[in-house]
């Protein structure tokens, strides 16, 4: 189990969202790391330990979203977590986040967002995400760096929101 505090996580600026129970909090992180930015979400216990964690990354000028480059999401639980509405109270925080950093996606509810591949079970498709028509646009040089070109399913911001909020 990661903790919060390893050094791995050192050059992400954390901020503390909210207190979920007396053992678990929630924490967003962001990073800029040569143009690649990741924002995550990150449910820790009192100690640190990571139990739960939901990311965004994409490449970006000013922010993530102003490239056209594609959007990837990532989610984690611990087994002993299941069940507890985590997944929501992840993918809500973060999205509450991008909007506070960039205030102009919330008019812009139409961004992409894109798994590269699901081994979840059936979990995004109960989310909404849907088949990309891109997925096999990586195999022809022409499209190979459009957005979500190789990627195998995708879900709009508005739609991952109405899901983590409803």
């Amino acid at each position: 189990m990661d903790n919060i505090h390893d050094p791995v996580f050192e050059r992400y600026v954390f901020e503390k969202r909210e207190t979920i129970n007396e053992n678990i909090s929630v924490y967003s992180g962001i990073r800029n790391q040569f143009g690649m930015i990741s924002r995550y979400i990150y449910l820790t216990l009192d100690n640190g330990d990571i139990i739960g964690s939901f990311g965004i990354e994409g490449e970006g000028v000013k922010h993530q979203f102003d490239s056209g480059n594609t959007n990837d999401m990532s989610i984690s639980i611990e087994d002993e977590y299941h069940g507890n509405g985590f997944t929501k109270i992840m993918m809500k925080h973060l999205i509450d986040k991008i909007y506070e950093d960039i205030p102009e996606m919330v008019d812009r509810g139409d961004q992409m967002l894109f798994i590269d591949a699901d081994a979840s079970d059936g979990f995004w498709d109960n989310i909404g995400m849907k088949e990309s028509k891109r997925y096999g646009y990586n195999r022809n040089p022409r499209y190979a760096r459009r957005e979500g070109a190789g990627y195998e399913k995708y879900i709009t911001i508005n739609n991952l929101y109405k899901f983590a909020t409803s």
